[in-house]
C-alpha cells in the first residue's frame, strides 16, 4: 500500500469516480461532505476537466438530486457544455467516416472518438478535444484530400515522402469552427523506444460503431496497451485521473473480453512492459480496477520499487498546476550550471532539424526560405520563453520550485525506457 499523502478533496475524487464502488458506497460519502469538502471538490474537478465525468457518475449511480446547490448547477452545466461540443464533433466525425467509407478507406477510430460512444455510452461523459482516426499508410493521400474537400485544412507543412519518423499523424487539419482532426498513420513515433507492428494491430481491430456508421475499432488488448502508453509514457501522467478513468472503465466494460495473456504477451512485443506495470499499479493503488497478480508479475518480474511508484502516484494526483509551464529543456537548462552547455541545449533547441522547421513555418524543407524559418524559431523562442529564461539566471524561488517537480516527472520519463 503506498503511503503519499494526499488531499481531502482528492481522496473524495477518488472514491467518487471510483468505477468499483456502488450507489450505497458514494451515497455514504456524500453524507460526509460539508460545504467546505463541495467547494474543494467542485474546484478539483474542473483543474482536472472531470466535472462531466462525475455528473455521468452521479446520474449513473441515481445520485444527482444529492448534490447540493449551486455545486449541481457546475457539475450539471459542465455536462451539457461537454454534450453540446461532443454532439458538433461527432456529426463532423459522421461526416468524415461516411466519406472514408465510400472511398473504401477502412478507419479504426481512436481514443476518446471511440471511448465516448463504446465505453462511457454517453455523450456528456467525456470531454473531447479533438477527433482521432487511423488510416492505412498508403490511403493518407486520399484521406487528407477527402478532408480537404470537406473543408478542413492542413495546419502545417506535411509531405507522406519525408522521413517523418518523429510524428505519428498528420499535422491537425482543422475547420473553421476550431473542429481538429489528427489522422494516424501509427500509433507510435518511430523514433519512440517502442516496437509498434501496425499489421497486427490492424488484424486485431474489431467492428464498432460510431454515431450507427460502421468503423473498426483497436483490439482490446491494443486499447489498453495504447492508454497506458499515452497517459504514462506520451503525456507524462499529466492527464491525471481523466486519463486513468478512461482505462479503469476499458477494464470494467470488457473484463470478459480482454485476454490478460495476450496483453502481456503484446507488451512484451511493444516493449512496454515497464509502462503498462507501473500504470496498472498506480490504478490498484486507487483500487479502481482488480489487476491478476499473475499479470503483474510477467510485466514487472522485479516489483517497481516503491519510491519510484510514490513519485508516480504523486504526479498522477498533483492537486494544483505548477505556475510555469516548462519544458523538459526549461527543466535542463535550469538544472545545469555549466554555461557551455547551457548555451549547447539552446543552441539545439533553435537548430531545429529541417523538416521540423517545414512542419511549424509551413516552408517546404527544400526551400532556401528555410533559413528564414530559423530565424522565426529564434524569435518565436525568445518571445515565449525569454522571460523564463530570464528567471532562471536569476535563480526565482517560484521557478525553482516547479523545476524541482518537473524534474521527478521527467526522471520518472527516463526510468520508463531505461
Amino acid at each position: 500500500m503506498l503511503r503519499a499523502p494526499i488531499s481531502i478533496r482528492m481522496n473524495f475524487l477518488i472514491e467518487l469516480l471510483n468505477p468499483l464502488s456502488s450507489a450505497d458506497d458514494c451515497a455514504e460519502i456524500l453524507k460526509g461532505m460539508n460545504s467546505e469538502n463541495w467547494e474543494g471538490l467542485t474546484a478539483l474537478c474542473a483543474q482536472h476537466d472531470l466535472l462531466s465525468a462525475l455528473e455521468f457518475r452521479f446520474s449513473q449511480l441515481g445520485l444527482a438530486q444529492q448534490i447540493p446547490e449551486p455545486h449541481r448547477q457546475s457539475f450539471r452545466s459542465a455536462y451539457m457544455l461537454t454534450a453540446a461540443r461532443n454532439i458538433l464533433l461527432l456529426n463532423h466525425a459522421c461526416q468524415i467516416l461516411l466519406r472514408l467509407r465510400a472511398e473504401n478507406i477502412p478507419v479504426i477510430a481512436l481514443k476518446g472518438l471511440f471511448l465516448l460512444e463504446n465505453t462511457y455510452k454517453d455523450v456528456g461523459a467525456r470531454s473531447m478535444s479533438d477527433l482521432d482516426i487511423l488510416v492505412h499508410r498508403e490511403d493518407l493521400n486520399r484521406t487528407i484530400e477527402i478532408l480537404q474537400g470537406l473543408g478542413y485544412q492542413l495546419s502545417r507543412y506535411f509531405d507522406i515522402r519525408d522521413s517523418n519518423l518523429d510524428i505519428k499523424h498528420v499535422p491537425p487539419m482543422t475547420l473553421s469552427d476550431g473542429t481538429h482532426v489528427e489522422i494516424h498513420w501509427t500509433l507510435l513515433e518511430e523514433d519512440e523506444p517502442f516496437t509498434i507492428a501496425m499489421d497486427g494491430v490492424w488484424q486485431r481491430s474489431f467492428p464498432a460503431q460510431i454515431n450507427g456508421i460502421d468503423v473498426l475499432a483497436e483490439g482490446i488488448e491494443d486499447l489498453l496497451l495504447h492508454l497506458c502508453i499515452h497517459l504514462t509514457y506520451q503525456h507524462y501522467l499529466s492527464l491525471g485521473l481523466k486519463g486513468m478513468f478512461d482505462i479503469a472503465l476499458v477494464l470494467q466494460r470488457y473484463q470478459d473480453q480482454l485476454d490478460w495473456p495476450c496483453f502481456v504477451a503484446l507488451c512484451q512485443q511493444w516493449r512496454a512492459e515497464k509502462t503498462a506495470a507501473l500504470t496498472l499499479e498506480l490504478l490498484r493503488a486507487l483500487q479502481w480496477a482488480i489487476i491478476p497478480e499473475q499479470v503483474l508479475a510477467q510485466l514487472s518480474p522485479t516489483p517497481i520499487d516503491e519510491r519510484v511508484l510514490t513519485e508516480a502516484y504523486q504526479i498522477l494526483l498533483q492537486d494544483e498546476h505548477a505556475i510555469h509551464n516548462l519544458t523538459p529543456d526549461m527543466v535542463q537548462l535550469a538544472s545545469e550550471s555549466n554555461l557551455f552547455k547551457r548555451l549547447s541545449l539552446i543552441f539545439q533547441r533553435v537548430f531545429l532539424p529541417r523538416i521540423t522547421i517545414a512542419r511549424i513555418y509551413q516552408i517546404p524543407p527544400s526551400s532556401p526560405r528555410i533559413l528564414w524559418g530559423y530565424f522565426l524559431r529564434l524569435k518565436d523562442l525568445i518571445k515565449a520563453y525569454g522571460g523564463t529564461v530570464q528567471k532562471i539566471t536569476k535563480k526565482d524561488p517560484s521557478l525553482l520550485a516547479d523545476v524541482s517537480q518537473k524534474k521527478s516527472v521527467y526522471e520518472l520519463h527516463e526510468w520508463l525506457i531505461s
